[in-house]
């Protein structure tokens, strides 16, 4: 698997767009201290008025500015660190709890799987995004500035909720994943030999799960951006919602889902604006792209992986014969391939 992604382009071109935008983003919060440039009025060289805020896109300004003045090309640079942060962050959380839970299930008794999936099968139907609205809205809206609590403690808060909201789904697939392999006979000669349990997942199902665990975990990735998308929506920005004059809100980190639904809101203004949402729209659709692009080229090589796995041996011509006589479709494809 490793050598098939070595080779594959399409694989290191993903890797490019998200180490880019990480490294810019780190960067402006080094060298800059994660300052966004900020202009409310424009003027000429000889102080002559020319526009105010939100002012279009130019050579200066890539993108524009937004209402406030924050150059908004900027802001996209600032807050992807946020948004790939946050959502690898939940999806290694998830993961890694959901093997220590998941894991050790699986060496149970069959009743105890059933029991705990008809337990779980309850939070599957309801969407995780509202489950989310209901735990964060009460806690993640502010009206006083000077009330607003830390950032880290904010962030953790949040990242803790979506982690466990996203555990039972993990969970069950991890012990269903498990028990497969426990069936397989490679497993059953292992518990025959006297191999303990630990030794079983550490020699044998950690090698059969390990390639799909990064597939597992770019899905997360995109799972938890859509989660975060869906609660900008309804007004619960990433690090919580300041809410201002007449009902408006605005977030406190410059997080591209969070800064989507903070656009969205302004969309029936009257200038160029009504597009402005747009910038982090396009933003988070290409995270989307990519994530998922690098997802179908991880099941490639896995998927080549197996096929490699596999020894292709010649039939003889009794072997070829038998093998057709058991076919249940008589057109079904047959290996030709006969040892002379």
């Amino acid at each position: 698997m490793r050598r098939v992604l070595l080779r594959d382009p399409v694989f290191w071109m993903c890797l490019l767009f998200f180490g880019t935008l990480l490294i810019l983003s780190f960067a402006n919060s080094v060298f800059r201290d994660g300052q966004v440039d900020q202009i409310q009025n424009l003027y000429s060289k000889d102080g002559t008025f020319i526009a105010t805020s939100p002012l279009e896109p130019s050579a200066e300004r890539w993108l524009g500015t937004d209402r406030s003045g924050n150059d908004l090309f900027q802001v996209m640079i600032e807050g992807a660190k946020w948004t790939i942060g946050i959502c690898v962050s939940i999806a290694f959380a998830r993961i890694a709890l959901a093997l220590l839970i998941g894991i050790p299930l699986a060496f149970r008794k069959k009743r105890l799987y059933t029991a705990l999936r008809l337990l779980l099968d309850g939070f599957l139907i309801l969407p995780i995004s509202l489950i989310a609205l209901f735990i964060l809205l009460p806690a993640f809206q502010f009206v006083d500035p000077a009330e607003i609590p830390s950032t880290f403690s904010r962030v953790f808060l949040e990242i803790s909720v979506l982690t466990l909201l996203g555990l039972p789904a993990l969970v069950l697939y991890f012990i269903g994943e498990t028990r497969q392999l426990l069936a397989q006979e490679f497993m059953l000669v292992a518990r025959t030999l006297g191999g303990r349990p630990g030794y079983q997942f550490r020699t044998h199902i950690w090698p059969h799960l390990l390639p799909t665990l990064t597939i597992v975990f770019m899905q997360q990735f995109v799972q938890t951006l859509m989660v975060l998308i869906h609660l900008s929506l309804f007004g619960i920005f990433f690090g919580g919602t300041l809410v201002l004059f007449e009902g408006n809100a605005a977030p406190t980190i410059f997080e591209w889902a969070s800064q989507f639904g903070y656009y969205f809101f302004q969309f029936t203004a009257v200038s160029w604006i009504n597009h402005l949402f747009l910038v982090p729209a396009i933003t988070l659709a290409l995270l989307v792209f990519f994530a998922n692009l690098l997802t179908s080229r991880l099941e490639r090589a896995y998927r080549l992986r197996r096929q490699q796995m596999i020894p292709t041996v010649p039939l003889t011509a009794a072997d070829a014969e038998a093998a057709a006589s058991r076919l249940s479709d008589p057109f079904d494809p047959v290996d030709i391939s006969i040892k002379s």
